[in-house]
């Protein structure tokens, strides 16, 4: 008993897998909420908006969060300070920059433009980046010195209050597409102001910038923040080619989102092993040992070993996790939803590939490399997506190009990767391969003995 107690004191991997959890919890809870209690032309508009603000919040990741983490991961002491003070200034003038660009651009296009599913960005992304500036900061710095368990208590926060305030704001009030972002920014602001309050964030150590250290921080970040955009771009660019169509527009959205919740369920492990990850190989391959092709290998390994059987259940169980997400709205486009999530499912094979290989350049200091892996990415993406709404007006047709995409940047990536780091394709195969003898092992042994009992 005191051994589990140790475990969940002290693991990274469980506290960060814990933290996604509960934050996925909360989040899976408000979507079955707005999905059967808004109708689907709010819902498909609050899509469009989320996804907008998650492109718009990778920017700053991008520039002040990767960069941060890892210079954070190999620094100590006062050199550390300096690091978490100069990003919390860089995110603070960034958050500003954009506010400023942004809000005189909604009241000059607003006469023109009310209708324009992306105008209310404009006014709200300010709103929304500064209430979560300082809790993103704690997660940020949490993650760079190894501390999971507030960056556990942080993501449980925002699942809870983004889950209690829409939620009320829905039960009690006849819901619109404001009322929604005010209260997803409320919720941020709360969980931002507990970060402060317990000094998690940083904020005492703002005065410590430094004109080299911020320097450095831009030089990583340029990349890492086209990495970034490019990332959530692979996503998010499906609905917003979506939303440009006029046969289909926000009611497709809706309807595409369904099956892509599920992926993002998926995604939650993968989210918490490479969020661990990363300072860890960045150490790794910073001491120069072999600690990085170990702890690569190992990542991969037992990645892929998780979603094996997810991959399998998938076509036993599609019309139920469908109806179970979307309700009797949705039941009109069932069959189309069936099939997203059918080819969805080869996709999901492949992400632990396309997540470790990104995570490998950014830690080997090499996020040039992973921004032009995700541009290719990126393009053949978008190409797709456009003679697939614009000629076939086809969802399944959009799915598809996720395995076309991802399998096109594994090939890319493993290639750049292998050249600059002790990675070897054959042996990282072969521990992965060894994985899987393991766990059947395992698997097998547990059966027998529980039998014999």
């Amino acid at each position: 008993m005191s051994r589990l107690g140790t475990i969940l004191r002290t693991s990274s991997n469980l506290h960060s897998l814990l933290g996604n959890l509960v934050f996925a919890g909360f989040s899976m809870v408000l979507f079955l909420i707005l999905a059967r209690y808004t109708d689907k032309d709010l819902y498909g508009r609050w899509v469009i908006f989320i996804t907008v603000l998650g492109l718009l919040d990778m920017f700053r990741v991008g520039l002040t969060g990767t960069g941060a983490i890892r210079s954070i991961s190999i620094t100590d002491g006062h050199e550390q300070e300096v690091v978490v003070g100069t990003s919390y200034n860089l995110s603070i003038l960034t958050t500003l920059a954009v506010s400023v660009l942004f809000l005189p651009a909604y009241f000059i296009l607003q006469p023109y433009a009310a209708e324009n599913y992306y105008l209310p960005v404009l006014l709200f992304y300010p709103i929304c980046a500064f209430a979560s500036l300082p809790h993103m900061q704690a997660t940020n710095y949490g993650q760079g010195i190894l501390n999971f368990r507030n960056v556990m208590i942080i993501r449980g926060a925002v699942g809870f209050f983004n889950l209690l305030f829409i939620g009320l704001y829905i039960y009690f009030y006849n819901e619109t597409l404001t009322g929604l972002i005010l209260m997803y920014s409320l919720s941020d602001l709360v969980v931002s102001l507990f970060t402060m309050v317990m000094r998690w964030d940083g904020l005492r150590y703002l005065r410590h910038m430094k004109k080299g250290v911020l320097t450095k921080l831009l030089r990583f970040g340029k990349y890492s923040t086209a990495t970034s955009i490019g990332s959530s771009l692979l996503r998010s660019s499906d609905t917003f080619i979506i939303s440009l169509s006029a046969v289909m527009g926000a009611q497709a959205v809706a309807i595409y989102a369904i099956p892509m919740k599920f992926v993002e369920l998926i995604e939650i492990p993968l989210r918490s092993f490479a969020a661990t990850a990363f300072p860890k190989l960045s150490a790794g391959f910073h001491d120069k040992t072999t600690r990085f092709k170990k702890d690569f290998s190992a990542y991969l390994g037992y990645s892929v070993v998780f979603l094996i059987p997810v991959f399998l259940i998938i076509p036993f169980t599609a019309e139920w996790i469908l109806l179970f997400f979307g309700g009797n709205q949705y039941v009109d486009a069932l069959d189309t939803q069936k099939n997203i999530l059918f080819i969805i499912a080869f996709y999901i094979l492949l992400l632990p590939f396309d997540r470790f290989i990104g995570v490998g350049l950014m830690a080997i200091d090499k996020p040039e490399l992973n921004f032009y892996k995700l541009l290719i990415m990126l393009v053949c993406n978008i190409g797709f997506n456009l003679i697939a709404v614009f000629v076939f007006q086809s969802l399944e047709l959009v799915a598809l190009a996720t395995i076309l995409f991802t399998a096109t940047g594994i090939l890319t990536g493993w290639n750049m990767l292998a050249r600059h780091s002790n990675i070897s394709i054959s042996e990282t195969f072969r521990l992965l391969l060894l994985n899987l003898r393991e766990q059947q092992t395992r698997l097998l042994s547990r059966l027998y003995n529980h039998r014999n009992q």
